[in-house]
């Protein structure tokens, strides 16, 4: 049984996954639609997490460089 669960998970979660996706759209549009200075601060949002992207691999590609002992 638990075998036939994990075979056809898939089939399981993919009408689940479609239909949070769905209503996480449709009240995004609902919340953007009655206040609109919302969108100006989700622009902040997303420009911080791209920010804070960047950083982190820069930050993470300079600890592998390797150490110059000389």
């Amino acid at each position: 049984m638990i075998h036939f669960f994990h075979r056809n998970m898939a089939l399981f979660l993919a009408p689940i996954m479609t239909a949070v996706a769905i209503t996480l759209y449709n009240l995004s549009c609902l919340l953007l639609r009655h206040h609109h200075a919302m969108l100006h601060d989700l622009h902040h949002a997303a420009g911080a997490l791209i920010l804070l992207a960047a950083f982190y691999t820069i930050i993470r590609y300079m600890q592998s460089l390797p150490d110059d002992e000389g």
